[in-house]
């Protein structure tokens, strides 16, 4: 009985880590397709992205291990299609019992989005 409840709350430890991990990957999806997308139809302007990233992450934006990379793109011209404008966060999971399986996609979350870059107009 002993043996059985152990094997229950080590699958139910193992799954609650999963989807920890799971949710944290899909929260910086989302944090870096919104200011990817926000970065782009600015410009390509990168000013404000990491503080907004930090501020939308909470804790986990505030550990010390979490990076935030903006490359700015250029809008497209006569005759060329543009550069993109992206967005990288990556930094270690919260998952932190994950970790034991070694697994480096597992212990960390890497994450980026793209999009075209828009020209600006003028208002």
């Amino acid at each position: 009985m002993s043996f059985g409840v152990a094997i229950f709350l080590g699958f139910l430890l193992l799954s609650t880590q999963v989807m920890v991990h799971l949710y944290a990957t899909s929260m910086v999806t989302a944090v870096a397709f919104d200011e990817a997308r926000r970065a782009s139809t600015e410009g390509g302007r990168c000013e404000g992205v990491e503080s907004r990233v930090v501020e939308r992450l909470g804790e986990w934006g505030r550990r010390p291990g979490v990076t935030v990379a903006c490359a700015a793109g250029a809008p497209p011209g006569p005759g060329s299609a543009g550069v993109p404008t992206t967005v990288r966060i990556a930094g270690p999971s919260p998952a932190r019992s994950l970790s034991i399986f070694g697994n480096r996609a597992i212990a960390r979350v890497d994450r980026s989005a793209s999009f075209l870059t828009e020209r600006e107009v003028a208002r």
